[in-house]
């Protein structure tokens, strides 16, 4: 019988402290369900190796395929007998990146999964036609879907407030059906012009239809998927998205003091208000086993009310115990909370 031993090689992103801030690429991974059991037992920083003796499964690797800071996952089959000195050796191997890499040299090893180089190129500021000043962090964007993972892998997410349709860029990469919800109409346009460009430049196949109010972007692909850009009130989201469920809602919530448009001249409101309202419509575009994950500014909504409001509607916090708190800028210190169905 062989023993099968896996290597995480854990990317050091240069300039950036984490996926969200203060919290390190190396701790996301410990925080989904299925991954910690596979990756690490410990928290490591970025740039470490880490090593699992044992079997994965394909759902496993694919799993893996979407965390930002893996760039390749290795095996090496050992025979019985020498299982306690192989282990020591992989120790070794997890503590010092130099002897990880002379190993991955050394050709005596089965790449598994070598990840996607392109990820960075796809969600760079030039691959949008129009921006936000306020545009999400493609990292915390992926990090906030990470966290989402509850029972299985995510087929579907919705973003309730999609701004320019940040989201949708990942939901395109990970190949799997989208949805945002915009109360602006011009950022729901450039949202669409923003999306279509993407698609063009990956060289994916594509239909589109505009009925006025509702972009849909339905690609061609063996494997059919699904996008859509929906000018609306967040607070009313289930009634644009009839009979329809997400496996992940994610969302990073104005940062301002209220939330809305002068331009436009649409009505502001209290960020407390706006979550307040929103909570019972999103609740019903949840699937039961869906997760929420919200990014929210600590100096506009404080924490217990935010987890006041999630208690109040019927939910419950994951990750309670994680502290993903990360100072911004002197008037953004940002929050993440991921909560489900109570």
């Amino acid at each position: 019988m062989s023993l099968s031993v896996y290597y995480f090689q854990y990317k050091q992103v240069s300039g950036h402290e984490g996926i969200v801030g203060r919290l390190s690429e190396a701790e996301i991974v410990n925080l989904l369900s299925r991954v910690v059991e596979i990756a690490t037992p410990k928290i490591y920083p970025p740039g470490s190796i880490v090593w699992y003796a044992g079997e994965l499964r394909p759902e496993e690797l694919e799993r893996c395929r979407w965390m930002t800071f893996l760039t390749q996952i290795d095996m090496l089959i050992w025979e019985d007998g020498d299982a306690d000195r192989d282990r020591q050796v992989a120790e070794i191997l997890r503590k010092d990146y130099d002897a990880f890499c002379a190993f991955v040299e050394s050709g005596i090893h089965q790449p598994i999964l070598t990840l996607d180089k392109d990820w960075v190129a796809a969600i760079a500021p030039q691959a949008f036609d129009y921006q936000s000043p306020a545009r999400q962090s493609p990292y915390l964007i992926r990090g906030m879907l990470n966290l989402s993972y509850n029972t299985g892998l995510v087929g579907s997410v919705l973003d309730p407030m999609g701004g320019y349709g940040q989201a949708l860029f990942e939901c395109v990469l990970r190949g799997v059906d989208g949805a945002t919800l915009e109360i602006s109409p011009t950022a729901s346009k450039r949202s669409a012009d923003n999306l279509r460009k993407l698609l063009q430049r990956l060289g994916r196949d594509f239909e589109e239809s505009h009925d006025g109010t509702h972009h849909l972007f339905v690609t061609c692909d063996p494997h059919q998927n699904r996008y859509q850009i929906i000018n609306g009130d967040t607070r009313e989201a289930h009634q644009y998205l009839p009979n329809r469920q997400f496996d992940s809602l994610i969302t990073d919530f104005p940062y301002g003091v209220r939330a809305g448009s002068r331009t436009e001249k649409l009505t502001p409101i209290p960020l407390g208000d706006l979550l307040d309202t929103a909570l019972p419509s999103w609740g019903q575009l949840l699937k039961p086993n869906g997760t929420a994950v919200v990014a929210y500014n600590l100096n506009s909504l404080p924490r217990e009310r935010v987890l006041d409001l999630i208690q109040k509607h019927g939910f419950r916090q994951r990750f309670a115990d994680a502290d993903l708190r990360a100072r911004i800028s002197r008037k953004i210190h940002r929050d993440i909370i991921a909560f489900e169905k109570a």
